[in-house]
């Protein structure tokens, strides 16, 4: 199957003026020294702390500090390691960055005598490690047409990666928000997983090819090597820039440029630029809609952490003319921009996951978003790694009373009266559910179920995630209605209605148990964790318990009984709004 992105039509700053036992927030952009033009990407780290940030793309900063002695490192490959020196009564730093010491001018150099050029890429290939690594990382999507933004994604990862390579990405915590443009709406539903695909050292089939996956011979075949310059970093390394050109530019094959570290024989940076490619994963929703003139400029970086070389950042940005038609209505073209970013920060820690298991591998960025509910907490206290702006752009465009964000994208909103996406996760309210949200989607065909599994399967689960900031510990919990796994294909009537959603309160009444016991354990995450575990098992027997009693609604005495246990504990009367027996009368 071919995987593809769908196409759809407080930060805490705290404001004291003086340094005090609070921390306090220090802004600023770093610029290139000689051409004033900003650094994207670069790397601000707070050595005291231990917490660090990285600029936008127009090299703004934000970043936590707690005394004028507190140690900020700022980093780019290419540049001159630098140091803020913190004044009392400044918040505002303009960074000016040199390159580092250039040891060789622009050159070209023949085909004759560039041998060497090939093989310190082939050199640098055998440097990969095969060790897997954990790491924390924040990912940042914004997607324009004509310079107005339409969409933003956010989110944080545990990654796993493997030497150069992204493996797994792990949600942490999302959200999202969109905006429409011309009547019509546009979500990069899958974008994250496109990163996982690109694969530099190994075959591509939904990008273009790059030189580091060819043998040298097939590489001197396809491309074209000069050396752009060479220069050494902080700690006197030699770093050779290689410039790589295809010989074929029918768009099959990516151009750009190659950070190598000689010395050590390591990748550290390398960009790839494609106009018109012929290979993508992206597919329009719609089979009316066509894409086309798709182009990419991606940066990745690699670090070294406990000897190994490791992923760092990529920055993904690509670019696509989207023609859409809706029935009958005339043809419309739109030019989208993404930018995308992820960047892995923290190789010593990684987060705590939300308990709430995603069988199938193939639910993208926002069907996850959605399952997950809305943490303020962690949105509003969380002080990891970010990119900022001097508006809090982010922030901005997801509370804008115009956009339609996750708390509201998959319910009756003002545009759709179902949500603008079919097949939701559903959280537990007091309106209940209809028996048609969790009918459509098949898509995962589990039938493992003790009752009538080859009829029926209704697959609730509660959601946990454990948060903390200082000393801290918050929890947030939900009840949830899979439709990825649930399924129902007996008969539809208003004794099926009662019997979903009985079973449905049964399980949030559990829920609500469950989170008596945790507010107990609170001030302690293993005690949470543990408190957790052990409900899933009775969780299951009550359950059980319940599909069994009532035999799919139709034992009036047992549903009567469960019932009345709903009415008490949540005032909701599911015989009395279904009438699911007086036909029968």
């Amino acid at each position: 199957m071919k995987t593809s992105f769908l196409i759809f039509l407080f930060f805490l700053g705290l404001t004291k003026s003086m340094f005090g036992q609070s921390q306090i927030e220090i802004e600023g952009k770093i610029l290139d020294k000689e051409t004033k033009e900003p650094r994207p990407f670069a790397n601000i780290y707070n050595k005291s702390s231990k917490k660090g940030t990285i600029s936008n793309t127009d090299g703004f900063f934000k970043i936590l500090i707690k005394d004028v002695t507190d140690t900020i490192i700022i980093s780019h490959i290419g540049y001159k390691q630098q140091n803020i020196e913190i004044k009392t009564d400044k918040k505002y730093y303009p960074i000016y960055l040199e390159e580092s010491i250039l040891l060789l001018s622009e050159i070209t150099i023949t085909p004759k005598d560039n041998s060497f050029l090939f093989e310190m890429i082939e050199k640098s290939k055998k440097s990969i490690s095969n060790i897997e690594r954990k790491s924390k990382a924040y990912y940042e999507l914004k997607s324009f047409v004509d310079s107005s933004q339409i969409e933003l994604v956010e989110g944080y990862y545990n990654v796993d990666v493997k030497g150069y390579r992204l493996m797994n990405l792990d949600m942490k915590a999302g959200r999202l928000a969109l905006r429409s443009k011309r009547n019509r709406f546009f979500a990069s539903l899958e974008s994250s997983r496109a990163l996982l695909m690109l694969n530099l050292f190994g075959r591509n089939d939904y990008f273009p090819m790059n030189p580091l996956e060819f043998s040298k011979s097939k590489l001197r075949k396809n491309y074209y090597l000069t050396l752009d310059s060479k220069y050494l970093n902080e700690v006197n390394d030699s770093i050779y820039i290689i410039d790589y050109k295809p010989k074929d530019s029918t768009g099959l094959f990516f151009d750009g440029k190659i950070w190598i570290n000689k010395t050590k024989n390591h990748l550290i940076k390398i960009t790839l630029n494609c106009d018109n490619t012929l290979k993508h994963p992206f597919l329009p929703l719609f089979t009316t809609d066509k894409i086309s003139n798709v182009s990419f400029n991606i940066t990745q970086t690699f670090n070294t952490t406990n000897g190994q070389v490791v992923f760092n950042h990529t920055d993904f940005i690509y670019k696509i003319d989207y023609k859409s038609r809706i029935g009958k209505t005339e043809e419309q073209n739109y030019t989208i921009q993404t930018k995308a970013v992820l960047y892995a920060y923290d190789y010593e820690n990684y987060f705590i996951l939300p308990f709430f298991d995603f069988k199938d591998f193939y639910i993208g960025d926002y069907r996850k978003i959605n399952a997950m509910p809305y943490n303020d907490f962690f949105w509003t206290y969380n002080d990891e790694y970010r990119l900022n702006d001097s508006i809090n752009s982010n922030e901005l465009f997801f509370t804008d009373s115009t956009s339609l964000t996750n708390k509201t994208l998959f319910i009756s909103n003002t545009i759709s009266k179902n949500g603008l996406f079919e097949h939701p996760y559903i959280s537990w309210s007091k309106n209940g559910i209809k028996i048609r949200e969790i009918l459509s989607d098949t898509s995962v065909a589990n039938t493992s179920m003790e009752f009538n599994s080859e009829q029926y399967k209704l697959a609730v689960k509660i959601f946990f995630d454990i948060n903390s900031y200082k000393d801290s510990i918050h929890f947030i919990t939900s009840t949830i209605i899979d439709p990825y796994e649930s399924y129902y294909h007996l008969p539809m009537d208003n004794q099926t209605l009662c019997f979903i959603n009985i079973y449905f309160d049964i399980c949030e009444i559990a829920r609500r148990e469950l989170e008596e016991k945790l507010k107990a354990g609170k001030n302690d995450i293993y005690r949470l964790k543990e408190i957790y575990i052990n409900f899933l098992t009775q969780f299951e027997i009550k359950k059980n318990e319940y599909l069994k009693a009532v035999e799919r609604g139709t034992n009036e005495k047992e549903m009567i009984k469960y019932n009345n246990i709903v009415y008490e504990k949540l005032g909701i009367d599911n015989i009395e709004l279904f009438q699911p027996y007086n036909s029968e009368k």
